[in-house]
């Protein structure tokens, strides 16, 4: 928060203090002064970053949030005051609000080990939906409908006053007939996890597409999870795509049958089945009652309180700061200069859009000592060395020929035996008896081999560590749950042996029984969250880190484990709230803190993860969190800083691949497209799995009106990547 000094007129508005920064724009606490001298009441004003004013489309999306939000008078849309002008940056003053968001509202909620009561969702819902509603019949001044779509309608785009009053904001990306969009055509915007199907497919959009938006945010609070899961963005695009949710009652039971039935409705494929506007969604969650009775506004505004202590919340105390920095008198403000709307925006340069950070990298496993897994036997398809054969298949254990010292006597190899020699008959019957020994012994040999006893649970593990084929390693083990002279910490040691074979499903099952006999053993539970994990079982994940964080509450594994399980189910709030309890345990673990400020990081909280990383930094100088670090400071527009720590972490480590992505970020930042192309084909060169680099350069050549080069990197793209290509090229236009 900027004030006292550092207060400047915009337009009619006095701007006291900056209260929020984000990846666009900053917002300053702001008082409109007339001719007369007589002040207005506190506003917000919002103004693009001056590196951005220059940018055709940012200029657009900024343009275009005041142009449609100003259409829509509604008590829960957040009002726009006005759109001008100072110099050649465009501004907007709005109202000033004062609360959290409705996805800070769940984090909070999250950090607790807790969700938002469901009143209280329904009652944000029902009035976002109200304020959305109303954007969509908004009419222009002839009466025209505008036909407005949001686009972007998530928890993030809900704000929630500490009064209780809602508030539908950020209306950059959104469409609308008469007055065009702030993107190009075809551009897939707006956050993947509320996509509607026709979004995806780049069909034409209505306002049912917001509607969809809204199930999927009911769907997340019957069921502690989203609609649509999966590894990867382009994963869960195509289940949304598929548009087959599974009943809420699914994951939970207690889900009244008739909020099921709405929810289902507003998220089905085909638009024409949702219901025909957010009035139909509304009555219909208003006619339940019951235990889906919707809260009111005080209740709302106690659960803020609740959540964010008026005394303790960071963003609260800031506005109270910001107004108290407010002077109470000032000079005559300057004549403003009024901007049209329909001006055409200023002709400049064009950012890369592939900004965003490189993917979260998988977790490495954590090292366990347990064993387990439920589920199917191995195939050809889970372990390797399994080829040909069919589903189910077992590979059974391969025994050596057990080695003998002697060969059985023949009658050439018995010397003195001739006939009609002195004591024939003897050394006949003495030939008889050594057969009969011999043969006796061999016998009894055989019968040995049939009977000898299973490998011990410590020679099955030998065989298994010893092995270099994956299907041997598992072969080994096979069954190894059901022996009962298996000790808890034998099991551990054969279940890591799996998981690193890739047999999760054998991994899980043995899992399973070590519970079974050892309840108490913690190995055995964290080893049946990670096997599941690794199955996409996230219901019997969860229950394994439940008692494990029992068994243990201060190990820091659960609350890791359940990190890499949110993760994986593509839910960063989810994986926040657990590394942050584990951060909060133990905040120089250094399984903990590196990762819980790149995550902080990518969730785009910079100020926190500027404080953890800078932190982290002065005591471990390890490359990642170098480079992560370079990357905030990049967003917090100190792009000197970044380069600089994006550097240094280059020379601890030149094989870091996010360390030279984010560099060419910042190359182009500061006007080096030359050197920004080098970084991005070296991040490429390091990590050709990862597609971002590739659509950086495309981006790059975009900009400079290369069409040779953009057409070559779009080849490259589809070749490499065909079932990302066309969302990763959408905004690589050259001429732009």
């Amino acid at each position: 928060m900027e004030s006292g000094p550092n207060t400047y007129w915009v337009g009619r508005y006095r701007l006291s203090a900056r209260i929020a920064t984000g990846g666009m724009a900053e917002v300053y606490l702001g008082r409109r002064f007339e001719d007369n001298g007589e002040r207005g009441p506190a506003v917000a004003v919002k103004r693009l970053m001056p590196h951005l004013a220059t940018d055709r489309r940012v200029v657009q999306m900024f343009l275009n949030e005041a142009r449609i939000t100003a259409q829509v008078r509604h008590p829960n849309v957040v009002s726009i005051l006005e759109l001008g002008m100072e110099g050649t940056e465009p501004f907007i003053a709005m109202e000033l609000l004062e609360g959290r968001s409705f996805a800070e509202l769940r984090q909070g909620a999250a950090e607790r080990g807790q969700r938002v009561p469901l009143g209280i969702t329904l009652r944000v819902l029902v009035d976002a939906c109200r304020g959305l509603d109303a954007a969509h019949r908004a009419v222009d001044e002839a009466g025209r409908p505008l036909r407005i779509v949001h686009r972007d309608f998530t928890p993030d785009n809900i704000h929630v006053g500490v009064n209780g009053a809602v508030k539908v904001i950020d209306f950059g990306i959104a469409k609308a007939d008469a007055l065009g969009s702030g993107t190009e055509p075809g551009v897939l915007k707006g956050k993947f996890f509320y996509m509607s199907p026709e979004m995806i497919a780049g069909k034409p959009v209505d306002h049912r597409a917001d509607l969809f938006a809204a199930g999927v945010m009911l769907y997340e609070q019957l069921c502690g999870r989203r609609p649509f899961t999966g590894m990867t963005a382009e994963e869960v695009l195509g289940r949304i795509a598929e548009g087959r949710a599974k009943p809420p009652t699914t994951f939970d039971p207690s889900v009244p049958a008739a909020l099921e039935l709405v929810c289902l409705t507003a998220l089905q494929r085909d638009p024409a089945a949702r219901f025909d506007s957010l009035e139909s969604f509304i009555d219909a969650i208003e006619a339940i009652g019951g235990p889906a009775e919707v809260a009111s506004a005080e209740q709302v505004a106690s659960y803020v309180d609740t959540l964010f202590p008026p005394d303790r919340d960071p963003k609260r105390q800031a506005l109270r700061r910001a107004r108290m920095a407010d002077p109470s008198h000032g000079g005559t403000p300057p004549a403003p200069r009024v901007f049209d709307p329909n001006a055409a925006p200023h002709a400049a340069m064009t950012l890369p859009a592939a900004w965003a950070p490189l993917p979260p990298p998988t977790p490495e496993p954590e090292p366990l000592q347990a064993v387990g897994n439920t589920g199917a036997l191995p195939n050809s398809a889970t372990v390797a060395g399994f080829r040909g054969s069919a589903p189910g298949t077992v590979v059974p254990v391969r025994r050596e020929p057990l080695p003998t010292d002697s060969t059985p006597p023949t009658p050439s190899n018995i010397s003195g035996i001739r006939e009609g020699e002195p004591g024939r008959r003897r050394s006949r019957v003495g030939w008889v008896v050594m057969g009969v020994l011999v043969l006796a012994a061999l016998g009894g040999g055989g019968a040995w081999h049939l009977r000898r006893p299973e490998p011990t649970p410590a020679e099955r593990l030998a065989r298994a560590e010893a092995a270099t084929d994956a299907a041997d390693q598992v072969a080994a083990l096979s069954g190894l749950g059901a022996d009962a002279r298996a000790t808890a910490e034998e099991l551990a040691r054969a279940g890591k042996r799996l998981l690193e074979a890739g047999a999760n499903a054998q991994a899980l099952e043995l899992a399973e029984a070590a519970v079974q006999r050892f309840p108490k053993d913690l190995e055995a539970h964290l080893l049946a969250a990670r096997a599941a994990t690794e199955l996409n079982r996230g219901k019997r994940a969860e229950r394994a880190l439940d008692e494990a964080a029992a068994l243990a509450p201060k190990d820091l594994r659960p609350a890791l484990a359940l990190t890499d399980l949110r993760e994986r189910q593509g839910d960063l709030p989810g994986a926040l709230a657990a590394l942050a309890r584990a951060h909060a345990q133990q905040p120089g673990s250094s399984k903990v803190t590196p990762r819980y400020g790149r995550l902080l990081s990518q969730s785009g909280r910079l100020d926190e993860a500027n404080a953890v990383l800078t932190a982290w930094t002065r005591e471990h100088d390890d490359a990642a969190s170098l480079a992560e670090l370079g990357f905030v400071r990049f967003r917090q527009e100190r792009v000197d800083e970044a380069a600089s720590l994006l550097k240094r972490a280059l020379r601890k480590d030149g094989k870091l691949s996010v360390a030279h992505y984010y560099l060419g970020a910042v190359l182009f930042r500061q006007g080096d497209s030359a050197g920004a192309e080098r970084a991005y084909r070296e991040a490429d060169k390091l990590k050709p799995e990862d597609p971002r680099a590739l659509a950086a350069r495309c981006q790059l050549h975009a900009h400079g009106g290369n069409a040779t080069a953009v057409a070559e990197v779009k080849r490259a793209l589809e070749e490499r990547f065909p079932s990302q290509a066309g969302v990763l090229a959408a905004e690589c236009k050259s001429g732009n």
